[in-house]
């Protein structure tokens, strides 16, 4: 497991609560999530927006220049989620491991209700996208993950019942 996953699991496992079979840090703050945010770097700002209000309804926050590097990010929001994307602009980041010379995200979760991940589970079907859903039996959880239109990976996370 490379650090990237290794931190996501990190923070994965505390917001998964009570319903999670993995054992909580010593020294973590006992929290339920509220909500979520994700960075997403990618190749086509516009594009992106297009794909991301269009297949999970969330609608356009703020769009600007990025104040430290070269890069105009966009902000969507819906309900207790917010997704940043970010266009880098000119310069090239390094590749990670065997990934495409764009740098982008290796993998974002998000954790719902359960009615809210069936919903829309099949609202995604129905759009013809994968998202098949699968139970992981150690961390307690029923998950699906899917491609967004620059191949980032998306996971969406339950509480198995």
């Amino acid at each position: 497991m490379n650090s990237t996953h290794a931190c996501l699991l990190a923070l994965l496992l505390p917001i998964l609560g009570a319903g999670a079979r993995a054992q909580r840090l010593a020294d973590a703050p006992a929290f339920t999530a509220q909500g979520a945010f994700v960075a997403i770097v990618v190749t086509d700002l516009d594009a992106s927006m297009q794909w991301y209000q269009s297949t999970l309804g969330l609608h356009l926050i703020k769009r600007g220049k990025a104040p430290r590097i070269p890069a105009e990010t966009a902000v969507l929001g819906g309900p207790n989620l917010f997704v940043e994307l970010i266009h880098h602009q000119g310069k090239v980041l390094p590749k990670i491991d065997n990934e495409a010379s764009v740098p982008r995200l290796l993998k974002a979760g998000v954790i719902v209700a359960g009615q809210d991940f069936d919903a829309l589970a099949a609202h995604l079907q129905k759009r013809g996208i994968d998202a098949r859903v699968f139970e992981d039996k150690e961390m307690g959880v029923r998950s699906f993950l899917f491609k967004d239109n620059d191949g980032n990976l998306i996971q969406f996370f339950t509480e198995n019942q």
